[in-house]
């Protein structure tokens, strides 16, 4: 699984790449980001290597980024 963050000044996007063979992990991950995150978007692709990306506020994906590190690390 790759996760990765890109800051753009006021828009801010979480990628999170992963393999077909980790697709609960990848699940559960996005998931919880956008539980623990108000207002961000994410947009998925991909059927054997499964990109999410999730955008919004830099704020508030950045809390989505640490709630996807914390979750990846389990």
């Amino acid at each position: 699984m790759k996760i990765e963050f890109n800051d753009k000044v006021v828009i801010a996007t979480a990628t999170i790449t992963s393999t077909v063979f980790e697709f609960r992990l990848h699940n559960r991950v996005v998931d919880t980001a956008l539980f623990l995150a108000p207002s961000v978007r994410a947009k998925r692709s991909g059927f054997f290597v499964l990109k999410t990306v999730i955008t919004g506020k830099t704020s508030h994906v950045l809390r989505a980024y640490k709630a996807i590190k914390a979750e990846a690390s389990r």
